[in-house]
């Protein structure tokens, strides 16, 4: 035990990088400096944005609302689109439009465990996670080829968005890449901008304790190294104001929960043991936090002028045990829910569910 306790060794880091910026990061928070690096689209008659949240194998029922607003023939073409988490490794897909569906369908309704992950046994307790996911990893880098990268850059020149987020777990601030960017060779001419593309992807699926976090380089020529985990420790879904900022007649927000907005379930009782604790745990704080960052986009949406679209799985869904249990038969389920309703009138809320546990917005 002892010996496995000592093999952790994280990358060298420095006071001086934990809150350094990452040259493709997004400054959220600086109007001028997002004009300055063109993150944000020019005018438009009609912008429409797309926000997929983490969840897990509950991204099952945000591929069945894509597929089946497919089906629909009224899927637009997102202009900027958001991911965090499970929603981040979707956003990509989504991002490039429709010709992805039967692959995301693949990808998210008949995966396996190992897949995914392996479990690192009694290692797991004197490691950096219970969990190892290099099974993940190497399923990120079979499908994020070149290619990929090729057609996001070109979407990119053209003025649509793509943004991932990330934590830094070293500064505990959250971090938004602007993909496309990256796509491109990045801000600064990354080294190797493809791998970069792939271990921000696998950072926002890092759920702290149960998956190892990913070290990354927040600029060219430095060589130290931040500790990047789940996006969603921050913000299960990335709604954030910059997004609103681009000028345009009429905007549209679509937001895809990949999971249940209730607070409360008593579907599954806890087990005794330290991975499904964890999880319980995350579980219930990442719901908290989704519906006040819902909450929130819903109030950055009307006080744009943006038209507010929600969508969720439903309360009377059973959850799975946890968000990394592989149960065919509860992902087709979901899929097909998210796939089937979606093409019924009404299907989206024009509010969060949940709007009366806030103090409604006052109306003059």
């Amino acid at each position: 035990m002892l010996l496995l306790a000592g093999c952790v060794i994280r990358p060298a880091e420095s006071p001086d990088t934990r809150g350094l910026e990452p040259s493709e990061a997004v400054a959220v928070n600086d109007v001028e400096v997002q004009n300055a690096n063109n993150s944000i689209i020019g005018p438009k008659d009609r912008l429409t944005i797309l926000a997929l949240s983490g969840g897990g194998v509950d991204g099952a029922y945000g591929v069945g609302v894509l597929n089946g607003w497919t089906k629909t023939g009224r899927r637009p073409k997102f202009d900027i689109v958001t991911g965090v988490s499970t929603g981040a490794l979707m956003s990509v897909f989504a991002f490039l439009g429709p010709k992805y569906d039967a692959l995301l369908k693949e990808l998210y309704v008949n995966p396996k465990e190992s897949d995914i992950l392996k479990d690192r046994g009694i290692g797991g307790f004197f490691s950096d996670s219970l969990l190892d996911n290099s099974p993940l990893k190497r399923r990120i880098e079979k499908y994020m080829t070149a290619e990929l990268l090729a057609d996001i850059a070109a979407e990119h020149s053209k003025g649509r968005r793509l943004f991932v987020a990330t934590t830094n777990l070293d500064s505990k601030e959250l971090v938004v890449w602007d993909m496309g960017l990256l796509a491109g060779g990045g801000a600064e001419g990354r080294t190797n901008s493809l791998q970069l593309f792939q271990k921000v992807l696998r950072a926002s699926a890092a759920i702290p304790v149960l998956f190892p976090p990913v070290y990354i380089k927040p600029k060219r020529g430095v060589q130290l190294r931040q500790a990047h985990v789940d996006g969603g420790i921050k913000a299960p879904v990335l709604i954030s104001d910059f997004l609103f900022q681009s000028r345009a007649k009429s905007r549209e927000l679509y937001v895809i929960v990949n999971g249940s907005l209730a607070l409360e379930d008593a579907f599954e009782a806890v087990s005794p043991n330290l991975q499904d604790l964890a999880t319980k745990s995350v579980a219930a704080l990442t719901r908290e936090l989704t519906q006040q960052v819902v909450y929130r986009g819903y109030v950055r949406a009307q006080n744009s002028g943006t038209k507010f679209q929600l969508t969720a799985i439903p309360d009377n869904i059973p959850p799975p045990k946890s968000a990394l249990e592989f149960d065919r038969e509860y992902l087709r389920r979901i899929y097909d829910i998210g796939f089937d309703t979606v093409q019924k009138p009404g299907f989206w809320w024009r509010q969060p569910p949940t709007l009366k546990q806030f103090d409604r917005i006052s109306r003059r």
